[in-house]
């Protein structure tokens, strides 16, 4: 019988850093989704911009601001949302550090590359 269960460690997974501060370790991996674990450091900003995936988060720890669509969300432990593919949006984590855990659909296979 072919193993399609994957179990590994957050802590095991790749890791790589995109923008100054902003890292993104890529947990969990499959033919129609990828999960990922953000940690941002306080002060660091993840920039404007967009990409065909839909996302969806979740703060795990600390707070920050995100701007999503020109609309301005304040974000603590707790929050979620939703963002489109396509939709223009940043984050930037206030004064001290955010853990984010997102799902990307499609998978999103430049995350694949970078964490080579």
């Amino acid at each position: 019988m072919k193993k399609t269960l994957k179990i590994k460690k957050c802590e095991e997974t790749p890791e790589f850093t995109p923008v100054e501060g902003v890292h993104i370790a890529l947990v969990g991996d499959g033919k129609s989704m990828t999960l990922t674990r953000i940690r941002i450091e306080a002060g660091s900003i993840l920039p404007m911009h967009s990409h065909p995936h839909e996302q969806i988060g979740t703060c795990i720890e600390g707070r920050g601001v995100m701007t999503s669509a020109g609309e301005v969300c304040d974000i603590v432990h707790g929050s979620t949302w939703t963002i489109p593919g396509g939709e223009e949006h940043k984050f930037e984590a206030l004064d001290e550090p955010v853990l984010i855990f997102e799902v990307w659909s499609p998978p999103r296979e430049d995350y694949r590359k970078l964490a080579e």
